[in-house]
């Protein structure tokens, strides 16, 4: 049985498609430009592409946070600081409570159950906690593992050996890590040798590499 867990934030226990659409809303509002559907669609393709530049390890996290709106503004013809539009836009993130379904009563399972949870995130580390804390998530953890105070991201083995290393009496055939994202947490798995569960809400995405694939948090249980 597993006793340790590491589990990804982002749309894993926060949902962070509904705090990003709100995020960005109300940072297009401060610059006076007005919301268009296409617009935020250009935007995730420029946020995709940075982030798995990022993942890849071709890029670091501020040359993600920084480039993703300086490229948008070129996009937009818009003189703007990036730096200053990456700010507004974590602080509008910071205030996000948005949990999936049944992250609060799984996580509670769990911890009544004596395992140890760990975060391991490749976010913003404050943004992170504040969001965790928003949620009423914070508590549940035994740790948190986040790549901004790390130095690596996931899939990087180096991430993992750091949360390794600091977690107590750890057993890594008992520890399970578990995300939404094939190319960071089933990989990062992958390269750690420890075992792996594939989270999709939606039933969309499958992997002969992940050792377990749920679409519901509460499958966990039973695990």
């Amino acid at each position: 049985m597993y006793e340790f867990y590491l589990l990804d934030i982002d749309n894993t226990l926060l949902n962070f498609d509904a705090a990003e659409i709100r995020s960005f809303r109300k940072l297009l509002e401060s610059y006076h430009i007005s919301y268009e559907e296409e617009l935020f669609r250009h935007y995730k393709k420029i946020n995709k592409n940075f982030w798995n530049l990022l993942e890849q390890g071709k890029v670091d996290k501020e040359t993600v946070l920084i480039g993703r709106f300086k490229e948008l503004f070129a996009y937009l013809g818009l003189e703007a600081d990036p730096s200053e539009a990456e700010k507004r836009f974590q602080n509008h993130l910071s205030d996000s409570d948005d949990k999936m379904p049944h992250a609060e009563e799984t996580l509670l399972q769990l911890k009544s159950e004596g395992k140890k949870i760990y975060s391991a995130s490749n976010g913003v580390y404050n943004t992170q906690i504040k969001r965790l804390k928003a949620a009423g998530l914070f508590q549940y953890f035994e740790g948190m593992f986040v790549s901004e105070k790390i130095g690596y991201e996931k899939p990087d083995k180096s991430f993992f050996d750091h949360c390794f290393k600091k977690i107590k009496d750890f057993d890594k055939s008992k520890t399970i890590m578990v995300g939404d994202s094939l190319t960071s947490d089933i990989q990062g798995a992958c390269n750690s040798g420890i075992d792996s569960c594939l989270y999709t809400p939606k039933g969309s995405s499958t992997s002969s590499k992940a050792t377990h694939t749920i679409n519901d948090l509460r499958e966990l249980l039973s695990l």
